[in-house]
């Protein structure tokens, strides 16, 4: 048996160090596998946030160019078939009032013949009569543009083509209009798509297999590359994909996005080692942690082995000495010391005639190697205590004597002890308290500090008992209730703090004395300046030492006027434009909304105006966005030098501003408003010696009451930009939202 103890002890810490190490390390590579999920995880859903914003742009300009199809379609057949593809694309046609002029789209005409009547910006077939895109169109009288991806010659070069139906009198096929698009717009837009070093940006045609693709500034195409939606749901939903293919010699982390549409898929990947960077630091750091703690706990667990076995050494001698002292019954608690006087012959000393084994111990020697010898040579710092002293007094006055002091000599040490005379001697009882008086002594102190730190915080701190009588206060309460001129230790709550005042904190205080702790905020009377204070009050239940029942409450609270001001002059600063001081967008929506619900109100007429600055790019690309910052905030100043106190003026963002005109009296009242305003924009600009000549274009929409909300209002508003914009700029339009209110425009 007990060398299966000893096997057990000597296991023990070895196998503890064990089950340490594993769960540690398991517990690393757990959190590794985690970190390294969720780092794919965060990856996959950039990829898709990436391949969605591509998907989204190509539909935005394809469906734009088939506007462009139907404005052709519609002026051709107007004109009887007379509109020409130059009149079209020419810098100023409807071509490129809906796509940038830089973009030069390919256009082509071809007559029902299939010939090619006429094309721009590009080479088209001469002859496309035969062609299955061609005899679609001619056998259907569908308004529908034809989307199709087909190739573009060599090198797997594609485009893609949206083609309409032309019709000609009564209904008769008149041939179709074309326009090209090159896939590699989409893709080669740095300005939206940006996926790191390494990263693709690819479009698929589904119909062709042909792909437009880039990575980093490399444009190419392919007709290989193909990729299928990854299975499971690592992705957490978002449309991951896998490459059928190697795209190369670079791993990615794919993500798709179809346009069924189109027939167009829209893919973007990052590059694994960059997704995965971060993550492959902190597995590294994970690991390095990991080894060295481990390494801290071997070290730890040798060293607790010796010790265990100095230990294991010690505690064998100890039982030996154990097995000895038990032959000496010790009921007593304290040390009993038996002593003779000696009288003259010893020089007023006394002799030890017997002692416990308590008391061998505090004189630090054996039993037996005590027993007759003189108290005074064993024990000298006991004379200098001045204890033989008390004994000889005790003796010769036959008065007990019981006490608690504090040594003088040696380690400083408490004692109390009881001396009582007996035949020629006396017998001393001593019962080391030091540990007692150590305890009262640290939780004085501890009561100290803790009182301390009450005053210390800026919290008003109280307690108060069940029967809500105040019975504790730190010096913030304090002064507190000095400035009310009261005395509240001692007193109930109820006399202190007044009738009203208590009655709308007794809920509070019931909740609490039922267990519960509670957080509300308190607010005083306004004082005679107008200010009134906020507080944070929390009451926190006392419960006595068994955990049944709650024996009072703590108070804490906190004076957060100030905060509250700063969250107020923080919310008031969130809806103001950094650049020119306006209004900015949050903050012209809830002023917007508030004179909407003001005009339903009182059947007021109010107006809305949508602005932006023409011509405002070229002066930014320019000068830079540093005369393009000044052009911003000169324009600002004039808009409000040119309008009323009352009226908001805000910028939404970019160049685009916003007016909220109310109590207007007549729709001539907004419309001079914004021919004054276009006349003071005209005027030319000086940036510091830059000179910038712009204009604004304007959208008056009109409210005087209805289901509108303030959305769709500045939507009408914006639409009235476009066209005065269409109307050559430099212009405003109006135009009402409700019955009696119709649109109008001045020049």
């Amino acid at each position: 048996m007990s060398a299966w103890r000893e096997l057990y002890r000597a296991a023990l810490l070895p196998a503890f160090a064990a089950v340490v190490l594993a769960a540690m390390w398991a517990a690393v590579y757990w959190q590794v596998r985690q970190e390294r999920a969720a780092a794919r995880h965060e990856a996959v859903l950039q990829s898709h946030a990436q391949a969605r914003t591509l998907a989204e742009n190509t539909g935005f300009l394809l469906r734009q160019v088939e506007h462009a199809t139907h404005l052709f379609k519609l002026k051709f057949e107007e004109t009887e078939g007379a509109l020409r593809v130059q009149d079209f694309g020419r810098r100023d046609g409807l071509l490129a009032s809906l796509l940038p002029r830089r973009l030069a789209l390919p256009v082509a005409l071809y007559g029902a013949d299939g010939r090619l009547a006429a094309s721009l910006h590009g080479r088209f077939a001469a002859q496309a009569g035969a062609e299955g895109w061609f005899r679609a169109l001619a056998g259907s009288h569908s308004d529908t543009a034809q989307f199709s991806n087909p190739a573009a010659g060599a090198s797997h070069a594609w485009h893609i083509r949206i083609a309409r139906r032309l019709d000609g009198a009564g209904g008769r096929f008149a041939g179709a209009v074309v326009i090209l698009v090159d896939p590699a717009l989409f893709v080669d837009d740095y300005d939206r798509l940006e996926p790191g070093p390494g990263g693709y940006v690819g479009l698929l045609s589904r119909d062709t297999g042909l792909s437009t693709n880039r990575i980093d500034e490399r444009v190419f195409n392919d007709g290989t590359l193909a990729f299928s939606a990854a299975r499971g749901d690592a992705a957490g939903g978002a449309e991951e994909a896998v490459a059928r293919r190697p795209v190369d010699g670079t791993e990615r982390i794919y993500a798709f996005r179809d346009m069924p549409r189109f027939a167009l898929t829209a893919v973007v990947g990052h590059a694994k080692a960059h997704a995965l960077a971060r993550f492959e630091r902190r597995r590294a750091i994970y690991v390095a942690a990991a080894a060295i703690a481990s390494a801290v706990v071997l070290a730890f667990v040798a060293a607790l082995m010796q010790q265990a076995r100095r230990l294991r050494d010690s505690t064998q001698a100890a039982h030996e000495a154990q097995r000895q002292l038990r032959a000496a019954a010790d009921a007593s608690l304290d040390a009993v010391f038996l002593l003779k006087a000696c009288r003259e012959a010893c020089g007023g000393d006394f002799i030890l005639v017997d002692v416990n084994e308590r008391g061998a111990a505090i004189l630090g020697h054996p039993r037996a190697a005590l027993l007759g010898h003189r108290i005074g040579a064993l024990v000298p710092a006991w004379r200098a205590e001045g204890f033989l002293d008390k004994y000889r007094r005790v003796l010769d006055t036959g008065q007990p004597l019981e006490e608690e002091f504090e040594t003088r000599t040696g380690t400083p040490r408490w004692l109390q002890h009881q001396i009582v005379a007996i035949d020629d001697g006396v017998a001393v009882t001593t019962r080391d308290i030091t540990a007692r008086k150590q305890a009262e002594l640290a939780s004085r102190q501890q009561q100290a500090r803790l009182r301390m730190l009450a005053d210390m915080m800026p919290a008003m701190i109280a307690y108060v008992d069940t029967d809500e009588v105040y019975r504790f206060q730190n010096l913030v309460y304090e002064q507190e209730f000095t400035r009310m001129g009261v005395q509240a230790i001692g007193r109930r709550a109820r006399d202190i703090i007044g009738e009203r005042r208590y009655a709308s904190l007794q809920p509070w205080v019931r909740r609490v004395l039922a267990g519960e702790t509670v957080a509300f905020e308190e607010v005083e009377d306004a004082q005679p300046d107008g200010s009134a204070r906020s507080f944070e009050v929390r009451y926190i239940p006392q419960w006595d030492d068994e955990h049944g029942a709650v024996v009072g409450f703590h108070v804490v609270r906190t004076d957060v006027t100030a905060l509250r001001r700063e969250k107020q002059h923080l919310l008031r600063l969130s809806t103001i434009d950094a650049l020119t001081g306006l209004t900015n967008r949050a903050g012209f929506m809830d002023r917007l909304g508030a004179a909407m619900e003001h005009s339903r109100a009182n059947g007021s007429l109010m107006a809305v105006m949508y602005m932006d600055i023409d011509r405002f790019k070229p002066v930014n690309d320019t000068h830079g966005h540093a005369v393009g910052d000044a052009l911003l905030k000169a324009f600002a100043g004039r808009l409000t030098h040119a309008l009323r106190d009352t009226d908001t003026v805000a910028r939404l963002g970019g160049d685009e501003f916003t007016v909220i005109l109310e109590r207007l009296h007549r729709c001539e009242d907004a419309e001079r408003t914004a021919a004054k305003l276009v006349a003071a924009v005209a005027a030319p600009f000086d940036l510091d010696g830059v000179r910038a000549d712009i204009s604004t274009s304007i959208g008056v929409a009109f409210y005087a009451g209805g289901d509108l909300d303030a959305a769709g209002l500045l939507a009408r508003a914006d639409a009235l930009l476009y066209e005065a914009k269409q109307a050559g700029r430099n212009t405003f339009r109006t135009g009402g939202t409700l019955a009696g209110l119709q649109p109008g425009a001045v020049a």
